[in-house]
């Protein structure tokens, strides 16, 4: 496997600036259904159109993934789908070059024969470029073509159209040189909460509504939540900013600051499913983490008094953005909004100084942790 490449400044300024020229002539040609790598479209939108789908009727899955994708791009076939829609070849030749520009490792240059670099600015758009006649299939023939994004998720009411969805799509991405991922690939009942998926980042599974249920009617919805994966990397990254490394920082606002950015852009892009006891969830995390640094570092100086007053409540105080009460619906807010950095009172001594002992705060004795 090749891996990422990181292309040189000057290649890296060309490769924007063909983007600008060549992204909006293929625009025009790229699926309604195609997400990834895309101006205007963000995962969020993929995220609803799955969602969607599940309640015109459409409650099984084809996940599949391409093995190796951007290391097994045939370099012909792409030049071939380049010129089909641009008359200039210079412009041609340019793109070429950059798919032949090879590989300098240590010392030696290894050339490349198929693929495009991962970290070049341009692979994106020729990876989507290569890949339409996989998407003008899916959409004729393979049911409805969910959201791609180096994966791509189809929908169909039956499960023998699952299966001739995977066996039509295997039969393009031969024709195209590449390879289903047999352990990525798999059919998925979302029926009556039989099976669930992930997909960006989220867990999708359907889940009888409460509401109706109590009315007498059993109707299922297409729940989403943060995977068990995004919980994980998220309370790994807290525990690397608030862990025993840390306990040298006097100042509860300095691990504050370091760990807001962190929720808020997490919380952001799941903000916009059934994520409200995920929040709790990492919320109550965080706030035990914080609490177990101060208790560490007092040991047995630490004063019942003290420890009381480590609640949520006055670490929300103290500035820590909070997920707990951020859930905006698409339907209700359109889009996630950019939430804010929620800071520090204005009452509170300015500055990151101060030590564990304690300092008035509304006429209260509270600690500065």
């Amino acid at each position: 496997m090749r891996g990422l490449g990181i292309p040189m400044v000057r290649d890296r300024v060309a490769q924007q600036a063909a983007k600008v020229v060549l992204e909006p002539i293929f625009e025009a040609d790229f699926r309604p259904s195609s997400y990834g790598y895309r101006p205007q479209r963000s995962a969020t939108e993929a995220l609803e159109r799955v969602r969607r789908g599940f309640i015109r009727g459409y409650a099984w899955v084809v996940e599949f993934d391409i093995r190796s994708y951007f290391d097994s791009i045939d370099h012909e076939r792409m030049l071939r789908l380049v010129e089909q829609r641009l008359s200039g070849r210079r412009v041609v030749k340019l793109v070429r070059q950059w798919l032949r520009a090879g590989v300098l490792e240590g010392r030696q240059t290894r050339e490349t024969v198929t693929g495009t670099l991962q970290g070049g600015v341009i692979s994106p758009l020729l990876a989507n470029i290569y890949l339409l006649d996989l998407t003008d299939a899916g959409q004729r023939g393979c049911g409805r073509v969910g959201a791609l994004r180096g994966r791509l998720g189809g929908a169909g009411p039956q499960p023998a159209e699952a299966e001739a969805a995977v066996e039509a799509m295997r039969s393009i991405l031969t024709e195209l040189g590449l390879e289903l991922h047999a352990d990525k690939t798999r059919e998925v009942d979302l029926r009556e909460d039989r099976e669930g998926f992930d997909f960006l980042g989220c867990h999708f599974q359907a889940r009888v509504s409460g509401r109706l249920l109590e009315r007498g009617i059993r109707r299922y919805y297409l729940h989403r939540c943060p995977s068990q994966r995004s919980m994980k990397r998220l309370r790994q990254r807290v525990h690397d900013l608030i862990g025993r490394d840390r306990n040298g920082v006097k100042d509860v606002r300095v691990l504050i600051r370091d760990i807001n950015p962190v929720l808020i852009g997490w919380g952001n892009y799941f903000r916009t499913g059934n994520a409200a006891s995920k929040f709790i969830s990492i919320d109550r995390y965080v706030s035990d983490s914080a609490t177990s640094l101060p208790r560490e570092r007092q040991g047995r100086s630490l004063r019942p008094a003290q420890a009381r007053q480590w609640t949520a409540d006055w670490f929300h105080e103290q500035g820590r953005h909070r997920l707990r009460g951020t859930i905006c619906y698409p339907e209700v807010g359109n889009m996630p909004r950019r939430s804010s950095v929620s800071r520090v009172r204005e009452n509170r001594t300015h500055g990151l100084k101060g030590g564990w002992g304690t300092t008035s705060v509304r006429g209260q004795c509270a600690p500065d942790y």
